[in-house]
């Protein structure tokens, strides 16, 4: 960057319901980017209020705003994000509210958004929390047959295959840095989807806005794996919800017929037998039947009645100004 070129201004826009430990943990991470022009703000979404009190204790480097009720993962998302903007961001980082940070992530992505003003998204590496050499996702790509979208990942520690920026077909919203323009061209995360499929719907948008999804391979985070959702477990709630979103998916963008059609339809049916995963398959059909009738609408812009407001408890400080 010249250096007579002000600073792009980044926030980080971290959301979080219940889970303090692991909300506290991320946003002490945060306070650690070294970036010069970084504001972070905790989006609590309908946590218990004991929950967001202890979160709003722990620290000062960060601004609060708080969504009481549980507003989905796309819905409080898009507060933040809206929060952001309106607040004079350039660029917004997104964070699960179980992962922390690279001291260097706002840093490498920004210098990245630089170098390809033509990206909306810059997607980081994203390691496993509990074996931190070990990458859970390097971007996702399409593949045709079998039909489904796949992360780029490691069985063993990093051996370098990633560390080449390359653009991506598709990638998870875990953490990842969206520019103003793309929202702006795009429309925010859509709230039709409760969770799950809501970053696939957003990467489609941005590549057919005519912007790419850089992967920047020198921007590194760590995750747990959800705690929030249930993902991988037999909580019911989360297959249902799998199928639920997996219709309004097929619903919305038809003309990926690869992706949404029968094709991809009877891959994922074979995997449940295959897996043996016979304790999500029945509340998955449910949810799968209940996406085909729930009503859908367009995603929302920035100036839609939809995206929900909250309530500022505290206001966020830029940190870190030279």
């Amino acid at each position: 960057m010249n250096e007579s070129q002000p600073m792009p201004s980044v926030w980080a826009v971290v959301l979080g319901y219940n889970h303090p430990e692991d909300s506290i943990e991320c946003l002490q991470s945060l306070t650690n980017v070294t970036y010069p022009n970084f504001t972070i703000l905790y989006v609590d979404n309908g946590s218990a209020p004991e929950a967001c009190e202890q979160v709003q204790q722990s620290g000062t480097g960060f601004g609060v705003l708080r969504l009481d009720p549980n507003a989905g993962v796309a819905g409080g998302l898009n507060a933040g994000i809206r929060h952001a903007l309106a607040h004079g961001a350039d660029y917004v980082i997104i964070h699960n509210n179980d992962t922390t940070v690279d001291p260097r992530l706002a840093e490498a992505l920004v210098a990245a958004a630089i170098t390809r003003p033509d990206a909306g998204m810059f997607v980081p590496k994203i390691y496993y929390y509990d074996h931190p050499d070990t990458i859970w996702s390097a971007g996702s790509l399409f593949r045709k047959f079998p039909p489904v979208v796949y992360m780029r990942k490691t069985r063993e520690a990093d051996d370098g295959r990633f560390d080449q920026p390359v653009d991506m077909d598709f990638a998870t919203f875990c953490v990842i840095m969206f520019s103003r323009a793309m929202i702006e061209k795009a429309g925010l995360l859509d709230p039709d989807y409760h969770f799950l499929y809501e970053d696939y719907d957003l990467c489609i948008r941005c590549r057919e806005a005519g912007l790419a999804i850089r992967y920047v391979p020198d921007a590194k985070v760590w995750h747990k794996i959800s705690k929030t959702t249930g993902a991988g477990t037999p909580n019911p709630k989360f297959w249902h919800t799998y199928g639920r979103s997996e219709a309004i998916f097929t619903r919305k963008f038809r003309r990926y017929r690869w992706l949404t059609g029968r094709t991809h339809a009877a891959y994922i049916v074979a995997r449940f037998v295959y897996e043996g995963n016979w304790y999500g398959f029945k509340p998955y059909l449910q949810g799968w039947r209940q996406g085909a009738n729930d009503p859908i609408h367009p995603p929302p812009r920035l100036d839609d009645a939809r995206v929900a407001r909250g309530t500022v408890l505290r206001e966020p400080t830029t940190t870190h100004l030279p």
